[in-house]
């Protein structure tokens, strides 16, 4: 007896993990443009050309926190998870163009928090979180397929965050976090890292980026009160505070643009400032970008990606200045977009697959599945839809919510069609442990073939059954044997 078990391969994934900084690298190698984003613990590399073309690379055990990308070698990339405490935050070091791990590296305890390789690519700078908050220069030989510890220090007395090499040269690297900046010398020949404090005065910041000058003079130190410090690298000093007016939400991600402005990414909206003056050339708000930003990367067709903790991905494209001097932000293009909270259920409507619903916390959304794009968004604020359905003819999109009301919708327009008004009790009867269960009003429902029945579960553990008739719905019967929450019904 053989059996006829075969596993479950993944073809496409909608969405990513926005919420770790840095989730958004961009990468070119055998002619083809790439982007590489994580999605809980597995990588996923996607054809920026084809959407449809995505690879998924499964090694790390628990969630990706951290990536970098080879700046001499595009297909080598490193990411860092986190895991359990006690527990050692394995590194991996990845060959994109042969989806394969070159080597794993291990000594930084819970997670890492940031990552960085040096201008040749020799050496990978690792920052372990709060519970190790140990740096750490790796030599990675990709060719041998192993990754050797160098050397290591206390990264600071408070909380690392961020970690830079100098643009040019192997020797320097700069370190942030909570009231913390340091620049590191790099003796390779003696294995050791050694600090200087960079001299701020009375400033006290907690830094959350770093961006390094192109001719390696300073490095940018973004932080969480919205300004950014501007600080000598050969003299560890600082030399000017800016913006004037501060930006109104902290910094979580910052870059450096095809003109050599600061990008800085905070809260809902991008702000582009000049390096000499810390003048604001240009800002995106709330009304193009929804989210924090927490990822800014350049893409090789010449527009810069921003990724968002609602797993949202924009494109900012740049055109030339009127003087022809230079280029401007110029438009804002939704990439990508998906979910940013857990899915719910997912439906499709009778005897077609070419479309599918989810349900999420506050949205139902209609997917083309060839695509992989959105088709159709349906909010309801302040509320969470526990389940939806297709009517049998696919006219309607019938949707159970939290305040235990039952709304239709239409699957072309998302026009209100009806509303069953408290179709269950808004709070649960309990679970056995003695809790509320953690779904509430309407958990369940199904329709009939004929579509002129539609059954109801609720957190109340009643069954309903409803009559529905052009321009009413009326309920026709009442079951109550559950003790529990009604999770489904076929």
């Amino acid at each position: 007896f053989q059996s006829m078990e075969r596993k479950l391969e993944l073809e496409t994934v909608i969405g990513f993990s926005g919420k770790p900084r840095g989730a958004l690298v961009c990468t070119r190698f055998n002619e083809m443009n790439y982007l590489v984003h994580s999605i809980g613990s597995t990588l996923v590399l996607k054809n920026m050309d084809d959407p449809s073309d995505q690879t998924f690379l499964q090694g790390h055990s628990d969630r990706i926190a951290c990536m970098a990308l080879h700046p001499v070698d595009s297909r080598i990339l490193a990411s860092g998870q986190v895991t359990h405490m006690g527990f050692l935050a394995p590194i991996l070091v990845w060959d994109l163009e042969a989806r394969a791990i070159v080597c794993t590296l291990q000594l930084h305890k819970v997670s890492v928090a940031a990552l960085a390789f040096s201008p040749s690519g020799e050496f990978l700078a690792s920052i372990g979180g709060e519970d190790d908050n140990n740096l750490v220069v790796w030599h990675v030989d990709v060719e041998n397929a192993r990754g050797i510890a160098i050397c290591g220090a206390p990264a600071a007395h408070d909380i690392a965050l961020a970690v830079v090499w100098a643009k040019a040269s192997d020797d320097t690297l700069i370190t942030a976090g909570r009231e913390n900046l340091r620049v590191w010398n790099f003796d390779v020949g003696e294995r050791k890292v050694r600090p200087i404090d960079c001299q701020l005065g009375q400033t006290r910041r907690c830094f959350t980026c770093l961006v390094v000058s192109d001719d390696d003079k300073h490095v940018y130190a973004a932080t969480e009160t919205g300004d950014v410090l501007e600080v000598s690298i050969s003299e560890r000093l600082l030399r000017r505070i800016g913006p004037k007016q501060r930006i109104a939400r902290q910094i979580t991600a910052a870059a450096l643009d095809f003109n050599g402005n600061l990008v800085l990414g905070s809260g809902d909206a991008l702000t582009v400032i000049t390096p000499d003056e810390f003048k604001v050339v240009a800002t995106i708000g709330a009304d193009q970008i929804s989210g924090q930003v927490t990822s800014i990367t350049a893409a090789p067709s010449g527009e810069l990606l921003i990724g968002t903790t609602v797993s949202n991905v924009y494109a900012v494209q740049y055109a030339r200045h009127p003087s022809g001097k230079g280029a401007v932000l110029d438009t804002v293009t939704l990439k990508s977009t998906c979910h940013n909270d857990k899915i719910n259920d997912v439906a499709f409507p009778r005897g077609y697959s070419e479309l599918f619903a989810t349900c999420s916390a506050a949205d139902i959304r209609i997917w083309h599945l060839a695509s992989a794009s959105e088709l159709l968004r349906i909010q309801v604020p302040n509320l969470e839809c526990n389940v939806i359905a297709f009517n049998p003819k696919g006219s309607a999109i019938i949707s159970g919510w939290s305040d235990g009301k039952v709304r239709a919708f239409g699957p072309q327009s998302g026009k209100l069609l009806y509303v069953i008004n408290d179709a269950h009790k808004l709070v649960g009867v309990g679970n056995p442990s003695g809790g509320t269960v953690p779904a509430n009003g309407v958990t369940a429902l199904c329709v009939t073939n004929a579509g002129s029945r539609l059954i109801t579960g609720g957190a109340d553990g009643q069954v309903r059954v409803w009559k529905l008739d052009t321009g009413a719905q009326v309920m026709i019967a009442s079951m109550k044997e559950h003790k529990g929450p009604v999770n489904d019904l076929r």
